[in-house]
């Protein structure tokens, strides 16, 4: 009996104080300069600076109190407030991180700073530690250290190679569908699976205001992280793709012609 419940504590999930799945992500973004980003932060109610740890906290307060996360605002014990959603440091004098501990804080970040710093601060690279811990599995600072260690890093020019290859002698819709199909075909049977620490490169001219690529993506990386730590570890990237799609396509008011 006290082995088992020992198995269970082993196996809680840790999750942020708003809900989510911890899982750490940064965001690279290309910016004019250090001193551009910091005079809008510095109209933001909901940031810290906090030059001691030489970087910007941002606070789950003021404006990003609307925000909409498993638990909201009002269900954050008046103790523990306020929570940090993120951290914004400046690696050099055009360059700024957005970390997060979780896929779901990642994704409001952008969509939160999006329009406060405007577009000439842009979201160029996507670092996501593609798994789940446990509650009593270590220290917080060194499970956020985990974004550091091992790093895949995709470069943009072979990927995009990648995509002319699989895609080249595509003209109609009916073409990409098929290629599509059959590049989804391969993965699926390769088993080839996403890294343990992922860095990607983001298509910023591709992206929508609401920053609906990034959001797929991150989400996607999320189910699969979650599915493994359930056990499904033959599932990867792919097959949850494929899995989605088929989903999406037998929801009502949804139809193929």
């Amino acid at each position: 009996m006290i082995a088992s419940h020992k198995m269970q504590e082993q196996r809680r999930l840790l999750a942020t104080m708003t809900g989510e799945p911890f899982q750490p992500v940064r965001l690279y973004y290309s910016i004019p300069d250090r001193l551009f980003v910091v005079k809008k932060l510095r109209a933001i109610k909901c940031m810290l600076e906090v030059p001691p740890e030489r970087c910007w906290l941002w606070l789950f307060q003021d404006e990003a109190a609307a925000l909409k996360f498993l638990s909201g605002y009002d269900a954050v014990p008046q103790e523990k407030r306020p929570i940090v959603l993120g951290r914004i440091r400046f690696s050099k004098n055009d360059g700024m991180t957005l970390q997060t501990n979780s896929i779901p804080r990642a994704i409001e970040a952008a969509r939160f700073f999006g329009p406060r710093l405007g577009p000439e601060v842009i979201a160029m690279r996507c670092r996501v530690v593609n798994r789940c811990f446990a509650a009593n599995e270590s220290k917080l600072d060194e499970l956020m250290e985990t974004l550091d260690r091992d790093v895949t890093v995709i470069d943009p020019r072979e990927a995009e190679a990648a995509v002319r290859r699989e895609f080249a002698g595509v003209r109609t819709p009916r073409d990409a569908e098929r290629a599509t199909a059959e590049f989804m075909e391969r993965r699926l049977k390769s088993k080839e699976d996403v890294p343990l620490v992922e860095d990607f490169p983001l298509v910023p001219e591709e992206e929508t205001p609401e920053f609906r690529e990034l959001a797929i993506t991150l989400h996607l990386r999320g189910v699969r992280a979650l599915e493994h730590w359930q056990g499904n570890t033959h599932l990867t990237l792919a097959a949850i793709i494929v899995r989605t799609v088929k989903e999406n396509m037998h929801r009502p008011g949804n139809t193929r012609t």
